[in-house]
């Protein structure tokens, strides 16, 4: 029997796969358009939404699993002995500050991109709050505790 906890963590797991791909669309639209001198398009403007917009489902879901995790949990209730464990630290504070500053970071990106002068300022405001969102997200992200694909 799946329990909830289970299904969210899964759906969080499969969730990671559409953000690391939209911020490698993003990523790649707004660089590639800052170094070739392109036009900011609305398709340039939809990759960096995309990736927005899947860093918040991603938060939304992260909270629902902070909140019925007893990992979690249990972390904000012995706080001395969390600090020490690695995975708990890891998934209890970590990763959930890591994620909300990935989340700033492309926000950031996407709405100051849009408030640009000029193509040029656009495209450096989206690949500036975009690599900096990749980077928080790779530091961020358990690659190795947790499986590649849910359910699995």
């Amino acid at each position: 029997m799946v329990t909830m906890e289970d299904f969210i963590k899964g759906l969080h797991n499969l969730t990671r796969w559409v953000v690391v791909a939209g911020g490698i669309w993003a990523i790649y639209s707004s660089v590639r358009g800052l170094l070739t001198k392109n036009r900011w398009t609305p398709m340039v403007q939809r990759s960096g939404l995309i990736f927005t917009i899947a860093l918040q489902i991603q938060l939304l879901l992260g909270i629902a699993l902070y909140v019925i995790s007893p990992l979690a949990g249990g972390a904000l209730n012995t706080l001395d002995r969390s600090i020490q464990g690695l995975e708990v630290r890891q998934f209890a504070f970590e990763h959930p500050i890591l994620m909300m500053l990935a989340l700033v970071a492309a926000q950031l990106g996407y709405s100051l991109s849009r408030r640009g002068n000029n193509d040029r300022a656009k495209f450096t405001r989206a690949s500036i709050g975009f690599l900096m969102a990749a980077v928080f997200l790779v530091v961020g992200i358990p690659w190795g505790n947790r499986p590649l694909l849910p359910w699995g």
